[in-house]
């Protein structure tokens, strides 16, 4: 990742991936998963070590889509005397079931749904529908390679900025290594600063990544998601953030609401719309008054 002149467009995020907490689409269910498709059509009775520019490794699935209905289908990678693998194992989809591709140099990230009677495997190419006007951009984010990671803080025009509390966003893929540990390699700290900085966002620091601190590279106009993750008992999480006295939610009290008919008695409330309500003995900022 080299140095250009929109490098301080780039919002860098570091943390860890959660392995407790994973994105599971709606209609999962209905959908199958494979490493790879074709773009071809494929002789069944050879050998095949790649398929897409896919370099294929044993147990891989392939959807193979172009053979004509009695041939198409989700086949296996199994070991085959030689070089390659035997594609085998033919799986059948009923009809409506889709398929999504996870790798490949044409079809990686297409998604493909089966349009015949199971005895008939016809793939066409599953176009999801899109809302009126533009607004699907977080809907695209949700790929084969998406995942939640718990981050701990970013880098931001070359500035490093450490979050208050650990945010869980959406990233995608494994990420790199913020501190260049190597996957055989442990116990591995390059130095206390990072030593390459279209990595780290940052030329110098005064402090260290733990090894196992993941970086994930982002435009500053990218879409995705932030969850805040507050625990306690609900008089802490709850009714101390809403009628004050407690800790803040995102650095706010009660921060644009809207309060209709309500009673708030000793409450402070920021920037908020209140309607209709009794307030005595109220701070109350940025309301206009």
């Amino acid at each position: 990742m080299a140095e250009s002149l929109l490098s301080f467009s780039e919002v860098l995020l570091f943390g860890r991936p959660l392995s407790d907490l994973q994105i599971k689409a709606a209609d999962a269910d209905d959908e199958e998963s494979v490493r790879a498709a074709t773009d071809a059509s494929l002789d069944l009775t050879k050998n095949v070590s790649e398929v897409d520019g896919v370099d294929l490794a044993l147990n891989d699935k392939v959807l193979v889509r172009l053979n004509g209905s009695k041939e198409n289908g989700i086949y296996q990678a199994t070991a085959a005397q030689g070089q390659g693998f035997q594609l085998g194992n033919r799986q059948t989809l009923e009809q409506g079931k889709r398929v999504s591709v996870s790798e490949g140099e044409e079809l990686s990230g297409t998604t493909w749904v089966q349009r015949k009677e199971p005895d008939k495997q016809l793939f066409k190419e599953f176009k999801p529908r899109r809302g009126r006007g533009k607004n699907n951009f977080l809907k695209g984010q949700f790929g084969p390679d998406a995942k939640l990671a718990r981050i701990y803080g970013f880098s931001y025009e070359g500035t490093y900025f450490e979050l208050p509390e650990p945010a869980i966003f959406l990233v995608h893929g494994d990420g790199e290594s913020a501190t260049g540990k190597l996957p055989d390699k442990t116990e591995v700290q390059v130095s206390r600063a990072p030593l390459n900085p279209s990595v780290t966002g940052v030329a110098s620091a005064e402090y260290q990544f733990a090894n196992d601190i993941m970086v994930w590279d982002y435009d500053k106009a990218d879409y995705s998601i932030r969850f805040d993750v507050m625990t306690g008992m609900l008089e802490q999480i709850l009714l101390d953030v809403y009628f004050g006295g407690g800790p803040d939610l995102s650095g706010a009290k009660v921060s644009g609401a809207k309060v209709s008919g309500a009673k708030v008695s000793g409450a402070k409330v920021s920037g908020a719309k209140v309607s209709g309500a009794k307030v005595s003995g109220a701070k109350a900022r940025g309301s206009g008054d």
